[in-house]
């Protein structure tokens, strides 16, 4: 009989001097894992949209937390995951998996519990790989990618160790997709966190085009089962917003595409900020799409839905909220905005964050609170399209 199983299908099977000994890994059945189908996801071969939250330090171990707040223990961080599922209708997670969380791939401890505590809820996980941004990553000189040596860490900076990373991005690619490269309770590898840049190549495409080409076959070439996206706002940000964003997400190595929705470079109040009058998307034609620098959220949508047709997810979505009242006015515009979404062909969509502290920027949606927001996810978790 079978003594035990690990997270990444390795068992343990009585031996002859009544110990155990490690059978061999097997790979998960096919259907275990969410796949691509034309511009649905899927699980077990039904349609799989989801609702769910960002808990970015989720993977934080007693080496390692970014977040000022405590870590959570293993029975705290199932029971959050718990509360997502039963209260918001969550199915899905991200969370950082930046190489401070593993010490560059060489302890995945904290990995491990975040995929525990899904596993025990039946949900899923999106791991983001590295952050555009200084917080929470190796940045030597708290710096943005885009002051990576004239803005080349998309073409350059990314093969080689940056900042006091022992390894570079590439190779912790390499290190955590072989680790994890079984493990179906993972929905998709992200490589970024808002992946942007101002870069050109030689041929006048965002120079995101050949580092999520490399990076995308990088993956794929370990790892046969799993989704990939690069990860990025693009809602006017550079790199990857109008014709960058087609340009970026039509590669074939790249399975899904990513959205965030937050009012610095679009609006709380749209639910879908640049699309017309009654929410229709515009054309993609259309002056504001054609902008690769300030193509609003809207037009990403209607690439998606005109030029790439591949699953699309709002990974990112926050509003500010302080007393009972900007709680509730928030859960009525992410509800509308949710709603626009999944009507604009959304596959997924991610509330940012939830937490059991209020952070400085006050976009944390805490159980203690009944915030109205876990209802209006609810709701939409069990009628998308509704």
């Amino acid at each position: 009989m079978v003594v035990g199983c690990g997270l990444l299908g390795g068992c343990l099977w009585p031996d002859s001097g009544g110990g155990t000994r490690a059978a061999t890994p097997s790979t998960p059945p096919a259907d275990q894992f969410v796949t691509r189908a034309g511009s649905a996801l899927q699980l077990a071969g039904r349609p799989f949209r989801f609702v769910g939250f960002n808990v970015f330090d989720a993977a934080a171990t007693a080496h390692y937390k970014c977040a000022w707040w405590s870590r959570r223990t293993d029975a705290e961080l199932t029971a959050d995951f718990r509360y997502m599922r039963d209260r918001a209708g969550a199915t899905v997670v991200r969370f950082w998996a930046f190489q401070p969380y593993t010490r560059g791939g060489t302890d995945f401890s904290g990995m491990d519990r975040v995929i525990r505590s899904a596993q025990a809820n039946g949900m899923r996980v999106i791991p983001v790989l590295e952050n555009q941004w200084r917080d929470c990553t190796t940045s030597a000189d708290r710096s943005a990618k885009s002051a990576y040596q004239g803005d080349t860490w998309y073409t350059q900076g990314y093969q080689v160790p940056y900042g006091n990373a022992s390894i570079s991005y590439r190779d912790y690619v390499s290190r955590i997709v072989e680790h994890y490269r079984d493990e179906p309770t993972i929905l998709a590898w992200m490589m970024m966190n808002e992946a942007e840049t101002k870069a050109r190549d030689s041929q006048n495409r965002s120079a995101l085009v050949g580092f999520a080409d490399d990076i995308g076959h990088l993956i794929k070439s370990i790892d046969p089962h799993h989704l990939v996206t690069l990860g990025t706002q693009s809602n006017g940000a550079p790199g990857a917003s109008g014709p960058d964003f087609a340009a970026v997400y039509s590669l074939p190595s790249l399975d899904l595409a990513e959205v965030h929705d937050w009012a610095t470079r679009g609006s709380d109040t749209e639910a879908m900020p640049g699309s017309v009058a009654d929410r229709t998307l515009p054309a993609v034609t259309s002056p504001q799409c054609a902008r690769t620098d300030g193509a609003p959220l809207a037009c990403s949508f209607a690439n998606t839905a005109a030029t790439l047709h591949k699953p699309l997810i709002v990974g990112e979505s926050g509003i500010a909220a302080t007393d009972g009242a900007t709680r509730s006015r928030r859960a009525d515009l992410i509800a509308a905005k949710m709603q626009a979404a999944f009507q604009a062909g959304a596959s997924g969509y991610l509330v940012w964050q939830f937490n059991n502290v209020v952070d400085t920027q006050n976009l944390d949606v805490l159980p203690t609170t009944e915030d109205p927001l876990f209802a209006a996810m609810q709701k939409k978790s069990e009628n998308p399209s509704g």
